[in-house]
């Protein structure tokens, strides 16, 4: 359950004016490039510990321009489209699926042991280098 919050109403007041906005008017900001509501740094709240994080990560967005926003989530994209093409070259090289590349890539304990092989033999990659705690000796 959350606990009512002083800055409750102010929060309010943000939504209700942001919804009262023409399409138009919103596009207006998008544009221009500025803040609709101006941080003036004299904003403290008591804050639970677990929100502060998120403080300030909103913060930090709501301090940031759109223009860098939109070029983070484009750089974003850009290196998702490039793990997928990573991920597809290397199935087409193994003959592995998609699926089986990304468990072996980020849950390999839970590949089978043939799937682990043929992944390293197809792409060179030295056996003990994916899975060194197999080699590593008891003491």
């Amino acid at each position: 359950m959350m606990k009512p919050d002083k800055n409750n109403n102010w929060t309010n007041i943000q939504d209700d004016s942001i919804q009262s906005l023409s399409l138009k008017e919103l596009k207006e900001l998008i544009i221009e490039d500025e803040f609709l509501f101006p941080s003036k740094g004299d904003f403290v709240s008591k804050s639970y510990p677990e929100e502060n994080d998120y403080r300030t990560i909103d913060e930090l967005i709501q301090n940031t321009q759109l223009a860098e926003l939109k070029k983070i989530f484009k750089d974003q994209e850009l290196t998702h489209q490039a793990d997928e093409l990573a991920i597809a070259t290397k199935a087409s090289i193994t003959g592995l699926d998609k699926n089986t590349i990304l468990l072996i890539e980020t849950k390999k304990e839970k590949a089978t042991l043939e799937q682990i092989m043929t992944y390293c033999r197809k792409l060179h990659i030295p056996f003990q280098q994916l899975i060194p705690e197999i080699f590593i000796t008891a003491k």
